[in-house]
């Protein structure tokens, strides 16, 4: 089941520093397969499991920047 973000929704799937599979569409919504999906997180920030956060995390992080790709 995909999971869908919009631009101005803070979370590991719209921020740059993530590196998990997302697709963009139209520029304003992130897509992930599903809202557990993990990334590695280039901020280094840490997760609770390997290989990174999941699309969901990150409402708090203080290193989050949104995803270039978004307008």
């Amino acid at each position: 089941m995909s999971k869908t973000w919009t631009n101005t929704t803070k979370c590991c799937a719209t921020c740059a520093n993530w590196a998990g599979p997302r697709i963009e569409k139209y520029g304003s919504y992130a897509e992930t397969e599903s809202p557990g999906v993990r990334g590695k997180c280039y901020a280094g920030v840490t997760a609770d499991a390997i290989p990174g956060p999941t699309a969901m995390a990150g409402s708090g992080c203080a290193k989050y920047q949104k995803w270039g790709a978004l307008k």
